[in-house]
């Protein structure tokens, strides 16, 4: 993946990073913190959780449905680079299932934020929060990040006999019918 991700940022001139999970996963907990850890009834049995009890199953959302759907319609609204670098700094190494703070720091996340439009985000956090157990895997290995809204790309690499696992196939159509730009790369050893 990262002799892939050299090669695209030579072809693309844009900054491609090795992500896999991490980076959708994580600008969801950034961006659901209070949501994720709002006192809901059994949710929390000490304070150093890393989540809700039912943070991957399936009654996640139904338990908290309108503060989920409040807070999508306002980050439909906020400036979302800065409001997901903020919460990265409130909450940088405090424990949660869902972010994982080594995959990346305050500048990636302003800048995935800036580039990724708030409707791929958005419809990534839908399927997430439909099936949060199986749904938060199967992401693709590379994202390209340019510059400006809308400059981005993601990857999945496959090297020989390596196929597709059905939950990556399952994000790679769902991108599709968001529109986003998602690809899988096929790589083979060069000789010599």
């Amino acid at each position: 993946e990262r002799d892939s991700a050299a090669a695209l940022e030579a072809r693309d001139g844009r900054p491609v990073f090795y992500l896999e999970n991490a980076l959708f996963t994580g600008l969801f907990g950034l961006a659901f913190w209070e949501e994720l850890f709002a006192p809901v009834p059994g949710a929390f049995h000490h304070p150093y959780q890393a989540g809700p009890a039912d943070a991957f199953s399936a009654s996640f959302r139904e338990r908290r449905g309108a503060a989920i759907e409040r807070r999508l319609e306002a980050l439909a609204v906020a400036d979302l680079p800065t409001l997901l670098a903020g919460a990265f700094r409130r909450y940088r190494g405090y424990q949660c299932h869902w972010v994982d703070w080594r995959a990346f720091d305050e500048t990636l996340v302003h800048r995935a934020a800036r580039c990724i439009p708030f409707d791929h985000l958005a419809g990534t956090w839908e399927r997430l929060l439909f099936d949060p157990a199986d749904n938060r895997r199967g992401f693709p290995d590379l994202v390209a990040l340019g510059e400006a809204p809308g400059d981005y790309a993601l990857y999945e690499v496959k090297g020989p006999g390596d196929a597709l696992q059905e939950h990556q196939r399952r994000w790679l159509n769902h991108f599709a019918g968001l529109g986003m730009p998602a690809s899988v790369l096929q790589v083979s050893w060069a000789d010599g």
